[in-house]
Parts: C-alpha cells; sequence; structure tokens
C-alpha cells in the first residue's frame, strides 16, 4: 500500500504554482494586449504581443522559481 509522504505534497504544490504563474501571465498579458490592440486599432497584433510578453513573463519567474528551491 502506498504511504502519502510530506514531500509528494510539496513537489505538487510547487506543479500547482509553477502552472499557475505561466497560465496567469498569458492570461493577463494576453487580456491587456487585447484592449492595448482594441485602442490602437489592430486586435490581433495585440493579442499576439501580449501572448509573447506573458510567455515570457510567465517562463521567466518559473525559471526564478525553480532556481530559488
Amino acid at each position: 500500500m502506498y504511504r502519502f509522504k510530506p514531500e509528494d505534497l510539496s513537489s505538487f504544490t510547487l506543479a500547482v504554482r509553477l502552472a499557475l504563474t505561466i497560465v496567469l501571465a498569458l492570461l493577463v498579458c494576453g487580456y491587456l494586449g487585447w484592449q492595448l490592440g482594441r485602442r490602437a486599432g489592430s486586435e490581433l497584433a495585440g493579442i499576439m504581443l501580449g501572448v509573447l510578453v506573458g510567455l515570457y513573463a510567465g517562463f521567466r519567474q518559473a525559471i526564478r522559481m525553480l532556481l530559488k528551491k
């Protein structure tokens, strides 16, 4: 029978935090890019820019979290 270990929860928590970091950065930057694109007259370019910035920011923060551990 499998015994639950506290370090299993720690690994799961880290995985969830990494995923949320990337997803939230993508959503926030994508939304801001969409709003910026709407105001500038090019929604697609704004969304693409927002997604690229979100990917960069999310992965950068995720790597910083991993290196801190």
